[in-house]
């Protein structure tokens, strides 16, 4: 799985803390949409692969210079492989979606690939870093069904084409960002909210052979079918953005937590089982967008909530990269709040008891909690039976640096070795029991039953 990392907040975690979040996450893909130096170096030797960025307004410059197409390869991949492992470059962003640019950029698009591709190949680096663009599902004129999927008209022969021509040449790979929320979101009345959330189990698009029980999938095959028609069936796919909002205003529906934590745990579950669709069967890259919720992004609501943490690290949701589909339903936390956690209904017991329950049993902080109360409750929990190695530097649970979080994992391990002989999950009101795992990647939180 992959992760995008957008920087758009004034108050973000620095570029080491957020490689560690994204290793500690258990991701081993991330995508930047620029080339950063500070956070190219901060993938060195991370064992994370990288896709780095050329801005779109980079691309008319790069179009009709082979120079500068080498010295941003030079400055800004050379310059930092193997030590960062960049895997692609990636020239703009989105950029069919933007008319304004339509005459100054949008033919300049396949040159300035070549000639980025060109000084790819001249510092040896071709047999590991690709070339590639993303572009969003508006490139398609027709969407519905999946086999009737076309690219727009007026972009098909004279842009799309040669775009196709190249990633085949240079067995590189289309990057498509596919958004179910945003299909969904303007037509809620005909598409089933289940199937834009991965929740049907049953079909609900048959289109010839082919049946649909997502609509993630549908979006996907349709710009495969799209692909093929221009005669390019053996292409590789990456889904290189996707994900939910876990915030809207009024105007936006299904924009909360829980939607958000289904939609992504489900990606991840099914990208992990290497499924892929029903036309393109297998697995392929897949990023989620984004790491963090970005303040500072312009436009609607939605769009400063994709985030799967807060800029500080903490998350929004549970996240169980190790693909076991956690499900997870509305608590108080799906305004946005600050709870790591959801908890199912009827899962708190009320912050106390200590009577088996036969399941497994967390203890989390509460987001509303005061830091005081959280940092006195820690003290207690770490020695007096709990064990707080794991929040400790270089130990797995260190990121995020929140006092929920490093809370939430000493009350758990507290509560772990305590609740046999009647310790309670209350912390003077500080916590709260539940029975949603909250670990994530190689920290793992310690369980009561």
């Amino acid at each position: 799985m992959g992760i995008n990392y957008g920087t758009l907040s004034n108050e973000i975690l620095r570029p080491p803390e957020a490689v560690g979040l994204i290793k500690d996450l258990g991701f081993d893909r991330a995508k930047i949409f620029s080339a950063d130096s500070s956070i190219i170096r901060a993938f060195a030797n991370s064992g994370v692969k990288l896709s780095v960025m050329v801005a779109n307004q980079q691309i008319p410059e790069i179009a009709s210079s082979q120079s500068s197409a080498d010295a941003w390869v030079e400055k800004n991949v050379a310059a930092y492989y193997p030590k960062t492992a960049i895997e692609s470059v990636l020239v703009g962003n989105e950029i069919l979606s933007d008319s304004s640019i339509r005459e100054s950029t949008w033919p300049k698009l396949v040159p300035a690939m070549e000639k980025i591709q060109s000084a790819v190949e001249k510092f040896e680096l071709a047999g590991s870093i690709k070339v590639s663009t993303p572009l969003a599902s508006d490139a398609l004129g027709n969407s519905y069904p999946p086999s009737a999927g076309s690219f727009k008209s007026d972009i098909a022969e004279s842009i799309i084409q040669p775009l196709l021509e190249f990633l085949s040449r240079t067995n590189s790979f289309y990057c498509g960002n596919v958004y179910p929320y945003f299909a969904w979101a303007g037509n809620p009345g005909e598409i089933p909210l289940d199937y834009a959330l991965f929740g049907s189990q049953q079909e609900v698009v048959r289109d010839g052979s082919l049946r649909y029980t997502n609509l993630f999938d549908a979006m996907v095959d349709a710009t495969i079918s799209a692909i093929e028609k221009l005669g390019f069936s053996s292409l590789d796919f990456a889904v290189c953005e996707t994900g939910w909002p876990s915030k809207g205003d009024g105007s936006q529906p299904g924009a909360t937590v829980s939607n958000a934590a289904r939609y992504n745990n489900r990606l991840i579950a099914k990208t992990l089982r290497a499924q892929g669709t029903p036309k393109k069967r297998g697995y392929f890259p897949t990023y989620i967008f984004a790491l963090f919720n970005e303040n500072l992004k312009n436009g609607a609501v939605t769009e400063r909530n994709f985030g799967v943490t807060y800029p500080n690290g903490e998350l929004v949701y549970a996240l169980d990269i190790a693909g076991g589909e956690r499900d997870t339903h509305d608590d108080a936390g799906s305004s946005g709040g600050g709870n790591r956690t959801e908890s199912p209904p009827g899962g708190e017991n009320g912050g106390g008891g200590n009577g088996s329950t036969g399941r497994k049993e967390w203890c989390v902080a509460n987001s509303d909690a005061s830091q005081a109360a959280l940092q006195a409750a820690l003290d207690y929990a770490c020695s007096s039976g709990g064990d707080c190695t794991a929040i400790q530097p270089n130990q797995p649970c260190f990121f995020p640096e929140t006092m929920v979080s490093r809370a939430s994992y000493a009350f758990s391990s507290y509560y772990n070795k305590m609740k046999s002989s009647g310790g309670t999950c209350d912390f003077n009101q500080a916590a709260h029991v539940t029975q949603t795992d909250p670990s994530y990647g190689s920290c793992v939180y310690p369980s009561a039953a």
